[in-house]
Order: structure tokens, then sequence, then C-alpha cells
């Protein structure tokens, strides 16, 4: 990237994000996994390498167990409950970020990632008269590619989806959760100050976004959706047998309890 340190030297928030983006990739269950299968494959004392080797065999067994991770990921992620008990509707619903995997620009077509049932959900919400706006929040995610703004690009779904132009509101220069709490404020102070809000973003998600929305002084309450557990299943692929999914299921929650640690630690949340 053709970026100066002067710019990143100016900017602490972004420097933030960069090194936030190297904490993720470190705490990967998997990063740990190939550290240590590599760490056997040249060490020199072979004795040592066998052991080595086995250890990374039985940590990839254990981020693969899919009931050891559905069991913590339930104990983290809020319950979420049923749009019916809205009694009475929210002036607007709050869209985290994070509906976007990547713009494909080749065909111009969106690429949705796992966590698009944020989006869908206030669709949802919106249709059944439970919130009046949808805000959309976020920018890029990406280190690179800050051009491509998630929340402008989604606008255009909900427009396509004959979502009127005056009930989307967007905020497209959040890079994380807290700056989407922050910039979200913002717009929320200015434009439904004393209105009921309504954040939206996955389950396992609730807990650093309410930390973030509270210290950006914003009183709301939250719909947790895109739940990645459940009640517990005893069968023989629930107990025992490895699943990759289960993989990615530990790193969203260490990114979670990580997260939430670093913000309190930046006062962020």
């Amino acid at each position: 990237m053709n970026v100066s340190f002067a710019f990143f030297a100016n900017r602490p928030q972004v420097m933030f994000f960069i090194l936030s983006k190297i904490l993720s990739f470190i705490t990967y269950p998997l990063t740990w996994v190939v550290a240590l299968a590599l760490y056997a494959a040249f060490i020199k004392d072979l004795k040592r390498s066998r052991k080595t080797f086995i250890a990374s065999l039985l940590l990839l067994l254990f981020f693969t167990n899919p009931f050891i991770i559905n069991q913590l990921v339930h104990a983290w992620e809020v319950r979420s409950y049923s749009q019916t008990q809205i009694d009475t509707p929210y002036a607007v619903g709050v869209v985290m970020g994070g509906s976007l995997k990547f713009y494909n620009s080749e065909v111009g077509r969106i690429v949705y990632s796992s966590s698009v049932d944020r989006l869908l959900q206030a669709v949802d919400l919106y249709r059944s008269n439970k919130i009046g706006k949808i805000f959309l929040s976020g920018g890029s995610g990406f280190v690179n590619f800050q051009n491509i703004k998630e929340a402008s690009l989604l606008k255009t779904t909900l427009l396509n989806m004959q979502i009127p132009d005056s009930d989307i509101v967007v905020e497209n220069e959040s890079r994380n959760t807290y700056e989407n709490a922050a910039n979200s404020a913002k717009i929320l102070k200015a434009n439904f100050a004393g209105k009921k809000i309504l954040i939206i973003t996955s389950a396992i998600h609730i807990r650093r976004t309410k930390a973030c929305f509270v210290k950006a002084s914003i009183d709301a309450d939250y719909f947790p959706v895109d739940e990645r557990s459940g009640v517990g299943i005893f069968t023989m692929d629930k107990l025992i047998i490895p699943n990759i999914d289960s993989m990615q299921a530990w790193e969203q929650l260490i990114h979670e309890c990580v997260g939430m640690l670093v913000y309190k630690i930046q006062g962020y949340a």
C-alpha cells in the first residue's frame, strides 16, 4: 500500500484497526495448529518433533469438536426472542456492519457473509412494522479497499427490495464495532433523540456492541439474530465427530472475547 508512516502516526484509530487485524490472525486457532505442525517439521530432535506433532493433532481435534464450542458459544451468546414480543414499534433499527463478505466488481454484485441474517432480520422487522427506519452502519472492513463502503452497498440491496430511500439511514465510515457505535451515536442523537432505538446484530456480538453503545451514551434495546449455537444435541456427529465449522465458531468466540478485553483496555467500552 502506498501509505506514508505519517498517515498512520496522525491517525491512531487507523493503527488500532490494522493492529486488530494482526491480533485476529495471531489468535486464530488454526494459526496455533499450523505453527505447532511447522515447528514439529523443522526441529531436529525426533522425539520432540513427534510429541509436538501429536500436540498439534490433539489441538486440531479439540478446536474441531462441535460439542465443546457449541456449549461455550451458547454461554456467551445473548438469548434471542421473537419479534412478536415487541409491543411498541421502534423509530429505527440499527443494523451493525458485517453482512458484506466482499464486493465482486467483475459482475457488480455483493457477496454476502454468514452474518447477512442481521440485514434480513432487519428487513423482516421493517415489513412487520416493528421498526420505522433501517439504519445501516458500516464502512470498509478491509485494510486496503477503503473505497468499498458496506452500508452504501447494502442500501442498494434495500432499495431493490422496494424499501423507500426515506426509510434508510446510512453511516458508511466505521471500520469496527467501536466506530459503528461512535459514528452511529452522532446520527442517532441528532435525528432520533428521545425515540426508541433497536440495535440488530449477531447474538455472539451483542455483548461488545452493547458495551460500545452504552459508552457512546445511547439508550437502546437489542435484538440478537444470527445465532451460532443451540440446545445440546447428544448424537455422535454433535459430540465427537470433527467439524470444520467448529474452527470458525472458535475464531468468532475468541474474536469477541479478545475484542471485549482490548476495548475495555482502550476505553472503547
